[in-house]
């Protein structure tokens, strides 16, 4: 039963007419979705599990042999650079793709005295050493070095928690994809600070056998909708293979990346952190013209975006009235993901493959955080398999011992239900147990309609068919054997053993 049905169900219950406006039917589906939420929280049993994954990363520290592969402070307090020539022996890789981006990394003074920081961004670029081309990588931090004289340092890049996707509510198990099926040991917070198994130095590494729950983190949201219109570029307007429409935009920050063999089916890599979504743009419209040709509009929509590396200190600097060119510039680690809602489409060309208007919106590009300008002319396919998602932050788990390898972990999670936003979204729920999904938003109803007894009434059957559902999915039903077990009986006779000394 989709999201349509059941509305109608609950229209039929409270004995409303069918026909009914859309402002009533939004606010009805709220109302389902709310309840949709609390039988979340209420009865999980109700509910399928489902996988994840995390895939650990093991500690980088300099090659010891290797005397450039250390770390200095630049001019730039904010970044931390190795420089070594091009002909030379490779030392410790880093990676420049966002899988490392997010990551802790401790650095030694000369004096001994460790500095942690947590990296923003890792990029490579090109620079001449002693005449010759050279590879210069960089590390942006979310936090000043205290000075700019820091050189030569030994370093180690390592990931002390592992953050859970923003919509896992209850984490069941976990377990090494591995030959052994190693099940992880879940520990208390207080346990392991106690015994000292809070290891962030790497003294102990190995293979994970214990787990905890780490810290929390958000990324703030945008406050800004993006500003939509149409514009004429300079070279061909709307080319497809999307049809044109009419659309409404939102988008988020993100922030790092997971591991690639995590990606999205589409091949997207799914970032560490992203934040809630921006508010929503004025809905527009654009038009095909020449449908017997493949000649379409002049016109593109293009999206004014706000420059979030400006906002986080990683531009430009501004002294005396001049603009100071910094090192730093375009590298905050945060990136846009923008995501488009269809309402319509014109009627493409025979050749262009017709899609499905939706009340979701779904995933269509990721530009940099310094982008302000982003056209849509089409090319770009939105994402089917990435809808926009509900985040309120991600929780951790920490790994004893710190992993000394990638170990792939899969984990029996139970995940918070997505908002059914279409007709025909049907809840992640036993069939059986939509009647108590109705009686749920009927209980909402009542409430709001000032029914306190009706609502009273709808609640009591709520709780006898959670009653009743439990009995049937609250455990798996033990094996019963097919034959009568043997019964002990009393021997006939009375036999005695005597022990001689």
């Amino acid at each position: 039963m989709n999201k349509g049905e059941i509305r109608d169900r609950i229209l039929e219950q409270v004995d409303w007419n069918p026909s009914q406006s859309d402002t009533f039917k939004q606010k009805v589906d709220r109302l389902i979705n709310r309840a949709y939420q609390m039988l979340c929280l209420e009865a999980p049993l109700l509910f399928f599990e489902d996988r994840s994954r995390i895939i650990t990363q093991p500690d980088v520290t300099e090659t010891t042999a290797l005397a450039y592969d250390r770390v200095s402070v630049v001019s730039d307090t904010y970044l931390l650079k190795r420089i070594y020539s091009q002909s030379a022996t490779a030392p410790t890789p880093w990676k420049f793709d966002g899988t490392f981006d997010g990551r802790m990394i401790e650095v030694k003074q000369a004096d001994g005295t460790v500095i942690r920081r947590r990296c923003r961004e890792f990029y490579q670029t090109t620079e001449t050493l002693d005449g010759a081309p050279a590879w210069a990588e960089y590390i942006s931090l979310e936090h000043q070095w205290p000075n700019n004289t820091d050189v030569d340092m030994t370093y180690r890049i390592f990931t002390p928690e592992y953050f859970l996707p923003a919509d896992i509510i209850e984490l069941r198990s976990a377990r090494l994809y591995s030959d052994t099926h190693y099940t992880l040991q879940v520990s208390t917070q207080a346990e392991m600070e106690r015994f000292e198994y809070v290891d962030f130095q790497g003294n102990e590494v190995g293979r994970p056998t214990r787990m905890f729950r780490g810290p929390h983190h958000q990324i703030d949201a945008p406050t800004t909708k993006p500003v939509v219109a149409t514009a004429s570029p300079s070279g061909p307007g709307w080319i497809g293979p999307e049809p044109a429409g009419k659309f409404d935009f939102c988008y988020t920050y993100v922030w790092g990346k997971r591991p690639e063999d995590l990606k999205a089916p589409s091949g997207v890599l799914e970032p560490l952190w992203e934040s809630s979504p921006s508010p929503v743009s004025p809905t527009i419209e654009i038009t095909e013209e020449g449908l017997s040709t493949k000649s379409l509009t002049n016109e593109v929509i293009r999206l004014q975006l706000p420059n979030v590396d400006q906002i986080l200190n990683f531009f430009d600097e501004e002294s005396g009235g001049a603009v100071v060119t910094t090192t730093r510039k375009k590298l905050s680690g945060l990136k846009k993901r923008i995501y488009i809602r269809r309402y319509t489409q014109n009627s493409p060309p025979a050749e262009f493959q017709r899609v499905e208007p939706s009340d979701t919106f779904f995933l269509l590009a990721e530009v940099d955080g310094f982008i302000t300008k982003y056209d849509i002319d089409g090319s770009d396919i939105p994402d089917y398999y990435r809808r926009l998602k509900d985040v309120h932050g991600y929780q951790s788990i920490r790994l004893w011992p710190m992993p000394d390898g990638a170990y792939d972990l899969d984990l029996r999670v139970l995940r918070r239900p997505q908002e059914l936003t279409n007709d025909t979204d049907a809840p992640k729920i036993h069939e059986e147990a939509v009647d108590a999904l109705i009686q749920k938003a009927l209980v909402l109803f009542y409430e709001l309609q000032g029914s306190s007894d009706l609502s009273q009434i709808a609640e009591a059957r709520y709780q006898s068919l959670l009653m009743t559902l439990s009995k049937r999915y609250g455990n798996i039903s033990a094996f019963r054997p097919s034959k009568r077990p043997a019964r002990a009986r009393r021997p006939t006779r009375d036999v005695r053993v005597t022990y001689k000394a």
